[in-house]
Protein backbone atom coordinates (compact mmCIF):
# COMPACT_ATOMS: atom_id res chain seq x y z
CA UNK A 1 0.00 0.00 0.00
CA UNK A 2 3.08 1.99 0.73
CA UNK A 3 4.24 1.90 -3.06
CA UNK A 4 1.31 2.78 -4.40
CA UNK A 5 0.34 5.38 -2.35
CA UNK A 6 3.91 6.83 -3.31
CA UNK A 7 3.65 6.02 -6.89
CA UNK A 8 -0.27 8.02 -6.99
CA UNK A 9 1.33 10.88 -5.31
CA UNK A 10 4.27 10.88 -7.81
CA UNK A 11 2.04 10.51 -11.20
CA UNK A 12 -1.20 12.29 -9.79
CA UNK A 13 -0.04 14.52 -6.62
CA UNK A 14 -3.53 15.11 -4.18
CA UNK A 15 -5.57 12.02 -5.79
CA UNK A 16 -6.48 9.14 -3.19
CA UNK A 17 -5.44 5.77 -4.39
CA UNK A 18 -8.03 3.71 -5.62
CA UNK A 19 -7.01 0.18 -4.95
CA UNK A 20 -8.77 -3.40 -6.27
CA UNK A 21 -8.03 -6.57 -4.97
CA UNK A 22 -9.12 -10.46 -4.37
CA UNK A 23 -11.06 -11.26 -1.58
CA UNK A 24 -8.00 -12.28 0.64
CA UNK A 25 -5.81 -9.24 0.04
CA UNK A 26 -9.59 -7.14 0.58
CA UNK A 27 -9.01 -9.04 3.69
CA UNK A 28 -5.56 -7.97 4.93
CA UNK A 29 -6.14 -4.36 3.68
CA UNK A 30 -9.03 -3.93 5.91
CA UNK A 31 -7.11 -4.99 8.96
CA UNK A 32 -4.50 -2.63 7.73
CA UNK A 33 -6.90 0.09 7.60
CA UNK A 34 -8.31 -0.46 10.69
CA UNK A 35 -4.94 -0.46 12.75
CA UNK A 36 -3.30 2.24 10.91
CA UNK A 37 -5.94 4.45 10.34
CA UNK A 38 -4.46 7.93 10.48
CA UNK A 39 -1.87 6.87 7.64
CA UNK A 40 -3.93 4.15 6.35
CA UNK A 41 -7.24 5.10 6.79
CA UNK A 42 -10.41 4.67 4.54
CA UNK A 43 -9.51 8.52 3.83
CA UNK A 44 -6.43 7.52 2.59
CA UNK A 45 -7.18 4.43 0.52
CA UNK A 46 -9.96 3.32 -1.44
CA UNK A 47 -10.65 -0.27 -1.37
CA UNK A 48 -12.70 -2.70 -3.35
CA UNK A 49 -12.83 -6.19 -4.28
CA UNK A 50 -11.70 -7.06 -7.93
CA UNK A 51 -14.02 -7.77 -11.00
CA UNK A 52 -14.45 -11.57 -10.30
CA UNK A 53 -15.29 -11.92 -7.09
CA UNK A 54 -18.35 -8.90 -7.65
CA UNK A 55 -19.17 -10.65 -10.59
CA UNK A 56 -19.45 -14.24 -8.96
CA UNK A 57 -21.46 -12.58 -5.97
CA UNK A 58 -23.66 -11.30 -8.74
CA UNK A 59 -24.28 -14.28 -9.83
CA UNK A 60 -24.85 -16.59 -6.70
CA UNK A 61 -27.40 -13.87 -5.98
CA UNK A 62 -29.13 -14.18 -9.42
CA UNK A 63 -28.89 -18.06 -9.31
CA UNK A 64 -30.65 -17.78 -5.60
CA UNK A 65 -33.17 -15.56 -7.12
CA UNK A 66 -33.87 -18.22 -10.13
CA UNK A 67 -33.70 -21.48 -8.30
CA UNK A 68 -37.73 -21.23 -7.10
CA UNK A 69 -38.87 -18.99 -9.52
CA UNK A 70 -40.01 -21.86 -11.66
CA UNK A 71 -38.34 -19.39 -14.64
CA UNK A 72 -35.78 -22.66 -15.19
CA UNK A 73 -38.89 -25.03 -16.06
CA UNK A 74 -39.98 -22.59 -18.51
CA UNK A 75 -36.75 -22.52 -20.37
CA UNK A 76 -37.25 -26.67 -20.26
CA UNK A 77 -40.69 -26.73 -21.18
CA UNK A 78 -40.23 -24.34 -24.36
CA UNK A 79 -37.05 -25.79 -25.02
CA UNK A 80 -39.36 -29.10 -25.15
CA UNK A 81 -41.81 -27.81 -27.49
CA UNK A 82 -39.50 -26.50 -29.95
CA UNK A 83 -38.02 -29.92 -30.64
CA UNK A 84 -41.28 -31.69 -31.14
Amino acid sequence: MNVIKTAVKYINPGQTPVVAVDQPLYNVAKQIQWNWPETHGEEHFVLMLGGLHIEMATLSVLADWLEDSRWINALVETNMHQQA
